[in-house]
């Protein structure tokens, strides 16, 4: 009897320096599963680690040049620079909370330290899909705004006011620190994943219908300057570089956006209609560091593709960045 007793302490005794147990619950979280060294959810936690990390300095670094230019810059106030600055800002949160706080969720779990694991992940989950939720609703208000300004011209400034942005701003960002907040009043989860899947879909629709009535719109002031030009010289004009490389700046942009932001998506339906499996859990990994990658490469966009902005970057830094200029145009 006092053998079997030393037996079963020696057991009790052990099990307290065991590896942690997979199944642990983490607050509203689901139970994440085996991480086995070689399989799938293994070798995709150490990858999806390793470029989150990376990422982030780059995010980090890039959104805080962008939104220090649109603070000292007075010529960057229309509504259109205000849009951007609260896009880098939540790309900016993205690349100093989310991604770093993601791989040290990741690294805790994958050395056993659980209660680490567990505080980085929460972290990373809340802040993650306020920041994504956020710049989704951005950038398809933003292409909704370019649509406004070349269909009204001149009747633009009196139907899309600075405070009219400010109040959208303020709605949107209560709206959705309020839904990301409100996993934790939800016992089902399937409840909080059909809305931010209703949410992501609207977003691309909407993204969608704005690059498509900007298309149409380009399309048909282009034919008319080139009847014009037409009657006028009698022959047409050759400038057909500067509409194809609208539709094209067009296509790519709205195709950066679907490539990172649908696989996430239909991962999210896989989540719902079969359970946080281990496959979905890899997947869920992978599309969302793929959902996180816009945060990084954006202010790069913005330096491309906004001239004014490129000048003022500039003018901020106080260093010539021509050379920089010429590589990225390249």
């Amino acid at each position: 009897m006092v053998e079997g007793n030393s037996v079963y302490q020696n057991i009790t005794r052990n099990a307290s320096v065991l590896p942690r147990s997979t199944n642990q619950k983490c607050f509203f979280l689901d139970p994440l599963n085996d991480y086995k060294p070689g399989e799938l959810l293994y070798v995709e936690s150490v990858v999806t680690t390793a470029i989150n990390f990376f990422c982030s300095l780059i995010a980090t670094s890039g959104n805080a040049v962008i939104i220090l230019t649109f603070l000292k810059s007075d010529n960057l106030r229309s509504q259109s620079h205000l849009l951007l600055w609260c896009l880098a800002f939540a790309d900016f949160l993205t690349g100093l909370i989310v991604q770093p706080f993601y791989g040290a969720y990741k690294v805790a779990y994958l050395f056993g330290h659980t209660s680490a694991s567990c505080t980085c992940r929460v972290i990373t989950e809340i802040v993650a899909w306020f920041s994504a939720a956020v710049s989704c609703a951005l950038f398809a208000a933003i292409t909704g705004e370019r649509y406004l300004a070349l269909h009204y011209h001149l009747r633009y400034n009196e139907l899309v006011t600075t405070r009219k942005i400010q109040m959208y701003l303020v709605h949107l960002v209560i709206g959705v620190g309020v839904l990301s907040l409100s996993r934790f009043a939800v016992k089902n989860v399937k409840i909080f994943l059909y809305i931010n899947i209703a949410g992501l879909l609207l977003s691309v629709f909407t993204l969608l219908i704005s690059f498509w009535k900007i298309y149409k719109q380009v399309r048909r002031h282009f034919l008319q300057i080139q009847a014009q030009s037409y009657v006028s010289t009698g022959r047409q004009p050759i400038d057909v570089q500067r509409f194809k490389r609208t539709v094209i700046n067009m296509a790519y942009v709205s195709g950066l956006y679907m490539v990172s932001y649908l696989p996430f998506t239909c991962v999210l339906f896989a989540y719902v209609y079969v359970g946080f499996t281990s496959e979905v859990e890899a997947f869920y990994d992978i599309t969302r560091t793929l959902a996180f990658l816009p945060s990084s490469w954006n202010p790069f966009l913005y330096f491309w593709k906004m001239h004014e902005l490129r000048a003022a970057v500039k003018s901020v830094i106080g260093k010539d960045s021509a050379p920089l200029t010429e590589v990225m145009e390249l």
